[in-house]
This record gives structure tokens, C-alpha cells and sequence, in this order.
């Protein structure tokens, strides 16, 4: 078995593209609005807290305990990437909440700001999968360093795989910031127009979480695992492009109020 030159190429590439996208993203949102970037690292701090110290400490342990559970049972994996979905958007979304109502003043609520904190959000979990991207292509070239007759499951896999596959993931965190930027702008304008766009965001957010894990793993039983990742992306994207719509048409909304009716950012609603 040989070395597929091209599949560590797209690996390193997807991941170095990954990243790149999250330094893009927030300095096209930093140009346009004038938003410090203490924001991006508001929504950054945001995920990594209720995401990597609150939330996962203890749901990966309990995935590993009901491991063959889920594999057994077709309810019990309905069931339980519900209640995954369903935290993910408690937390991420709860701590969008808790950051704009305990550490961003009433005057710092605005627009631009709401967009940096959701590039953070966003970004710093795309920037981890990216630099986890680049080192499976590396991780694909220690297999071979090692003798042949060790790791020969894990080296088949690889040989299965589609040389651009690696690209599925680095598509994936472009939708995804995109949908986190968006989901970022419920929460927000629910400080001006009510509990009811915080709770929409949850929903989306619990959406996005549940159905797209479900799609791929039967995406790829039925169309094959290229294809099936292929059809799974195409949905995310589609997803993201939704909830980006909805999240302009919010935008508009609120500036069409602070040009028409003179109600500016400084003035939200403390309890939404």
C-alpha cells in the first residue's frame, strides 16, 4: 500500500483553508462595521466555556457509556442526538445570551458587534477543526513511517477514501460560520423585540444539530460515503443560506428603526 500524495494534500490544504476562512471572516466584518475585535474574542471565550468546559466534559463520556446502545438501536441514536442537539443549543446560544446581558453594556449591543461575536463563535470552533484537519494529513504520513503490518485497518481507510473528501469538512465550517453569525443575530435582536428570536435561535440552532447528523450516517448507508457527504453538505449550506436570510431581514429591521423611528442600540431589552 502506498502513499495517496493527494490525499494529504487536500488534508493540510482543507485544514490551512480553515483557518484561513476564519481570519477572513472576521476581518470582512471588522472592515465593514468597525467592530473591535474584543468581540471576536467575547464570542471565542463564549464557546470554549459553555462548549468545551460546560458541555463536553461530560456528554463524550456519556456517548462512549451508551456506545453500543446506540449502535443497537435506532430510537436510542434518534434519541440521543436529540438531547446532544438539544444542549448544543442551550448552551452556545444560552451563553450568546449571558455574555450580551452580564458583560456587553446596553450602548456595545449593536449590530456590528453582535456579527463580531458570532464570527468568534463561530471561528474558533471552525479554527480547531481546521488545525485537526491539517494533522490527519499528517497523522496519514506517520502510518506509513510505521511498520506495515501495524495500523493496517486505519491504512485502509484511508486508502477508501475520496482524495477531495477532506474538503467536505473545510465546506462544512464555511457554512457553519455562517450559520453561527446568523444564529448570533437572534440571540441578539432578542434584546430589543423579545424572548421569542432567543428561543428561535434555539430552535435553529437544535435544528442544524439534529438533522444533519442523522443525514449523514444515512446519507452514507444509502448513497454511498462520497456522495452521501456530498448531499449532507449541500443541506448544511442550504441551512446556513436560510438562517443568513432570516438573520439580514433582522438586520434590516433594526435599522430601518434606528434611521426611521430615531430607536437606537443603547436601548434594548434587559430581559428578552
Amino acid at each position: 500500500m502506498q502513499i495517496r500524495w493527494e490525499l494529504f494534500v487536500a488534508f493540510v490544504t482543507a485544514g490551512a483553508l480553515t483557518v484561513a476562512s476564519v481570519i477572513v471572516f472576521a476581518t470582512l466584518i471588522a472592515r465593514r462595521t468597525k467592530a473591535s475585535w474584543k468581540y471576536w474574542l467575547y464570542g471565542a471565550v463564549v464557546f470554549i466555556v459553555f462548549q468545551g468546559v460546560l458541555r463536553l466534559p461530560w456528554l463524550i463520556p456519556l456517548n462512549i457509556l451508551l456506545r453500543d446502545v446506540l449502535r443497537s438501536s435506532a430510537v436510542a441514536l434518534v434519541g440521543f442526538t436529540a438531547f446532544a442537539a438539544l444542549t448544543a443549543a442551550l448552551f452556545e446560544r444560552g451563553g450568546q445570551w449571558f455574555l450580551f446581558r452580564k458583560f456587553v453594556r446596553p450602548e456595545e449591543r449593536t449590530a456590528a458587534n453582535a456579527l463580531m461575536i458570532g464570527a468568534g463563535h463561530g471561528g474558533i470552533e471552525a479554527f480547531f477543526i481546521g488545525l485537526l484537519l491539517a494533522l490527519q494529513g499528517v497523522n496519514y504520513l506517520l502510518l506509513f513511517a510505521l511498520p506495515p503490518e501495524l495500523f493496517k485497518s486505519q491504512k485502509q481507510v484511508f486508502a477508501q477514501l475520496a482524495w477531495w473528501l477532506p474538503f467536505m469538512g473545510m465546506w462544512e465550517r464555511l457554512s457553519t460560520q455562517v450559520f453561527q453569525i446568523a444564529a448570533t443575530v437572534l440571540v441578539w435582536h432578542s434584546f430589543r423585540f423579545g424572548a421569542k428570536w432567543f428561543w428561535l435561535a434555539i430552535a435553529a440552532h437544535f435544528g442544524a444539530d439534529f438533522i444533519f447528523p442523522l443525514l449523514h450516517r444515512h446519507a452514507r448507508q444509502w448513497l454511498g460515503t462520497d456522495f452521501g457527504s456530498l448531499v449532507t453538505e449541500v443541506g448544511i449550506t442550504i441551512y446556513a443560506a436560510v438562517w443568513a436570510y432570516v438573520a439580514w431581514q433582522c438586520l434590516k429591521v433594526a435599522n430601518s428603526l434606528h434611521e426611521g423611528e430615531g430607536i437606537s442600540d443603547e436601548h434594548p431589552a434587559e430581559n428578552p
